[in-house]
């Protein structure tokens, strides 16, 4: 849960200093902390003067806080700002609104909130202005919530990067740089795992499938074993980035996709084919949507739109109807998931090496395509502005971007442009040159 501090700034020398504005601006602002999934962890008496301020800003540094409000009750100069404008804090200006609007100004909070605003240039701050129970304040606060969930993520996270990236897939050999902790390790670590399960453990496993299948349990007894396996691996990581071939089949002569999809049933996160970076975009959009989130690949193209596609790892709560355990479509053993896509509003981010991201979404059809987890992508956008799906495919080559897509459930395309600015994440523009040669973007 995201923790929030709150420092009301009320200047005595104002009329509006005296009505007890800041008590019932917290009082609402506690009160949507449920609705909002926030806790008001920190709150210092108004601060009135400069030596107030330089204190509650060390008080708010030590209280690891995820955001700071700085509340306009009135009017503030630059000296009770600046201590909280130097943080190194996601930091908020919130203006609240005058009592009256004639005769004499009572609060002038407003203009504060200008004031403060013109002297925080080199980190980002957000405004905000209202009674929380305004809708223009509430809109903009939800929405800097969840970015801030996804920054949370993107920060604090704790991944296992097993076995590293598949093989020539150059592209995802990079390290996250928002301060996402990696810990490393060999498929050795597999094996060892493998090896410690008991069949016992595997035997009551497969007494608990229920998943339609072309395969009996006997013939499953493998990839059970290896949902166990990587189930002791991920845990006490938030995901796991698995590199899932060839070895895997090789040795095993299974592919982990099943194992992947049923893990991925019981929240666990995995990214396929090693792709760190495309797993710490699947960790700050399931932050910002609350709903698991998946990597695809761009496998076709028509006039109906983009197919979206993957080797069947996908959780049920992604699926538009039944599922089946089936094999996989290259390699022809077992197994994968099958299942089209749910049809509705998806949102995408992939994280890029030198602080560069890529925002984009649309729209899924419910539609399946290939056999594995599969959806028409019929309407597409890029950093919220709609364009054609084949736009978006020119975008998104122009761009040379690695091939994985981290799409999550809902529109969420204004939270993750939040995210980034508060990261330092330089958001890509679209691309939509179709015809000829894009070489420098």
């Amino acid at each position: 849960m995201l923790r929030i501090g709150l420092v009301p700034i009320v200047r005595p020398l104002f009329r509006g200093a005296k009505f007890g504005l800041e008590v019932k601006a917290r009082a609402a602002l506690e009160a949507l902390a449920p609705r909002l999934d926030f806790e008001l962890a920190w709150v210092c008496e108004p601060v009135a003067e400069a030596a107030q301020a330089e204190a509650a800003a060390k008080a708010a540094q030590a209280a690891q806080l995820d955001f700071l409000l700085l509340e306009h009750v009135t009017f503030a100069t630059g000296d009770l700002l600046a201590p909280f404008l130097e943080l190194p804090l996601p930091l908020g200006l919130w203006a609240l609104p005058e009592v009256w609007d004639s005769g004499p100004l009572p609060q002038n909070a407003l203009c504060g909130l200008n004031l403060g605003m013109s002297l925080r240039r080199q980190t980002p701050v957000k405004w905000l202005y209202g009674d929380p129970e305004d809708a223009w304040f509430f809109s903009r606060f939800r929405l800097t919530l969840d970015a801030l969930r996804g920054v949370k993520a993107l920060r604090e996270s704790r991944v296992l990067w097993l076995g590293g990236p598949a093989p020539g897939f150059f592209a995802f050999d990079a390290l996250p740089m928002t301060g996402l902790m990696v810990e490393k390790a060999d498929l050795s670590e597999l094996w060892a795992a493998l090896e410690a399960v008991q069949d016992s453990e595997v035997d009551e496993l497969l007494s608990g499938f229920d998943e339609p299948s072309d395969y009996t349990q006997e013939e499953l007894r493998t990839t059970a074993r290896l949902e166990l396996a990587l189930a002791r691996l991920a845990q006490g990581f938030d995901g796991v980035a698995i590199r899932e071939w060839p070895e895997i089949p090789e040795k095993l002569g299974v592919m982990a996709y099943s194992a992947m999809a049923r893990l991925a049933d019981r929240g666990y996160t995995f990214a396929p084919e090693g792709d760190l970076l495309g797993l710490a975009g699947q960790l700050a959009l399931q932050a910002i949507s609350g709903a698991p989130a998946i990597l695809l690949d761009i496998a076709h193209f028509s006039e109906r739109g983009l197919m979206l596609w993957h080797g069947g790892e996908a959780p049920k709560a992604w699926a538009e109807g039944p599922t089946r355990l089936i094999a996989h479509f290259n390699r022809g053993c077992p197994a994968v998931r099958d299942m089209a896509l749910k049809a509705g509003p998806v949102s995408g981010l992939r994280i890029l090496p030198g602080n560069k991201a890529v925002v984009h979404g649309g729209e899924l059809s419910g539609e399946k395509g290939y056999d594995g987890d599969s959806g028409l992508l019929t309407r597409a956008s890029w950093a919220a502005q709609e364009i054609e799906p084949r736009q978006f495919l020119a975008s998104w080559l122009n761009h040379r971007l690695p091939h994985h897509l981290a799409v999550g459930m809902g529109e969420h395309q204004g939270a993750l442009l939040e995210m980034c600015a508060w990261l330092g994440l330089e958001v890509l523009p679209v691309n939509l040159e179709e015809n000829r040669l894009v070489w420098r973007v």
